[in-house]
């Protein structure tokens, strides 16, 4: 039982029940009582227009009419106003005593004597009534009492009523007809909202069913509208927002754990290996050198996949562009190239500024220089010794070409794949394949773009282009 109160559907449709119970039977209610309050005032009307036209023959006869004449003047008046039965009387009062003087055929028929309270009949004045309902035994009536004639010690008084039902047997049959009228109308709209609120809820059940399919695994299918619910379209909207978060941290995560394993066994493997080879036997101060050289060598590449790793994992694409803001790209290539200056020397290289012009876009400063300074560090990496690197910033364009080793055109579409290496054993030229891989993530970020272009033994020229 409790399961079925705490039903969503049976809270909807109960409270829908108590709501359109309340409007209908208020509107029911109403509405009868208007048609039966109109029905009496129509009564009031009709018995008052009559008593006032038969009170105006009475004063003019001054009160002369004979039975014939008053049986007439009746039939007159019930046929003028459409009435099937009027009940008149007349009587006299004299000293506070009653003398009914004349009773119409209708309450002859009914064998009744309209009621009648002196004391009441005492306050009458000319052009004055008193109205009243009272019960014949028969049925109900509304009375009109009326002076028509008065002396010093006398006074005659008009009686004329109308029956009326009290509950007026058409508008009974109304009121039935409007009360199964309006439960039947009830029971549709609760049936056709029952409908309603199933479907709906079958949409939400289904959306719920899809929810609980989805697997954290990477892989991310995203739920489809219904179109049939704004509210649960939103809804929806938001679990796919969620999950695609889910399923990036996931990535992230999955992908760290994959990096960490395959990029750090190699150094860490150089590392364990040099330690136990200095430690087998005694060595020179000169061997343990070499030996501590190496070492600093593999932690300073194992620092450099770390921190590629970290970046590549940590990052959330959300947080990285809410802070972007106006950025110098003219300025970051400066500033990369008094850095790199002392690194290109080692190989004798010389990087020729072509063009410089003022760049100026949206994006985060500190991202775009990092995938600046990679490509320059690749070119500086792979140009042979005493070469050039032409830098070239136009408009919406960066270029940076050098006269190296270039790559195979078999390898330029893998060349940002993570951890791709392009085969370079001859050159004895050591990378992770993480430079470009973080190059093209951050770009893609900005919604710019990178093109390479290579010939192999020839050189590489790499553009990035600013322009959205």
């Amino acid at each position: 039982m409790m399961k079925i109160v705490s039903n969503i559907k049976f809270k909807l449709l109960f409270i829908l029940f108590i709501l359109l119970f309340a409007i209908f039977y208020g509107f029911g209610y109403f509405f009868i009582h208007t048609l039966q309050t109109n029905y009496e005032k129509n009564i009031e009307k009709t018995l008052l227009a009559a008593t006032r036209d038969l009170h105006m023959e009475l004063v003019e006869k001054k009160n002369t009419l004979n039975s014939n004449e008053y049986l007439e003047s009746i039939n007159h008046i019930k046929a003028e106003f459409d009435l099937p039965h009027l009940y008149v009387q007349t009587i006299n009062i004299t000293n506070n005593s009653m003398n009914i003087m004349f009773k119409s055929i209708d309450l002859v028929f009914i064998d009744k004597t309209l009621p009648i309270d002196v004391d009441k009949m005492q306050t009458l004045h000319q052009n004055n009534s008193i109205m009243e309902v009272a019960n014949l035994g028969t049925g109900t009536v509304k009375i009109i009492y009326t002076l028509f004639l008065k002396t010093d010690n006398s006074q005659d008084i008009l009686i004329c009523a109308l029956p009326y039902e009290k509950h007026n047997p058409y508008i009974e049959n109304i009121e039935k007809t409007l009360w199964i009228s309006l439960s039947t109308l009830l029971i549709f709209i609760l049936i056709v909202v029952y409908f309603l609120i199933t479907q709906s809820l079958l949409t939400a059940q289904k959306l719920a069913d899809d929810v609980n399919l989805i697997q954290i695994d990477g892989t991310f299918k995203k739920l489809q509208n219904t179109w049939i619910s704004q509210e649960i379209d939103s809804l929806i909207a938001t679990f796919n927002n969620l999950i695609k978060n889910l399923q990036s941290s996931y990535k992230k995560v999955k992908n760290f754990g994959q990096n960490a394993s395959h990029e750090l066994k190699t150094p860490l493997t150089i590392i364990r290996g040099e330690i136990e080879v200095g430690l087998r036997k005694e060595r020179s101060n000169e061997e343990y050198k070499t030996i501590l050289h190496s070492v600093v060598n593999e932690l300073d590449q194992l620092q450099e996949v770390i921190e590629n790793i970290l970046f590549l994992s940590s990052n959330a694409d959300e947080d990285l562009i809410k802070n972007f803001e106006e950025v110098y790209i003219d300025e970051i290539i400066s500033d990369i190239i008094k850095e790199k200056t002392s690194l290109a020397k080692q190989k004798n290289l010389y990087m020729n500024i072509l063009e410089l012009t003022p760049l100026t876009t949206i994006g985060n400063q500190s991202l775009l220089k990092i995938a600046i300074s990679n490509v320059i560090d690749n070119a500086i990496k792979y140009s042979k010794e005493n070469q050039i690197i032409n830098l070239t910033l136009h408009k919406d364009q960066l270029i940076i070409e050098d006269f190296g080793y270039g790559i195979p055109k078999n390898e330029l579409e893998k060349v940002f794949e993570r951890f791709y290496r392009i085969n370079n054993h001859k050159q004895n030229i050591k990378g992770h394949g993480l430079g470009l891989s973080i190059v093209k993530s951050i770009l893609d970020l900005h919604h710019f773009t990178i093109k390479i272009e290579s010939i192999e033994g020839k050189g590489t020229k790499i553009s990035i282009d600013f322009d959205r």
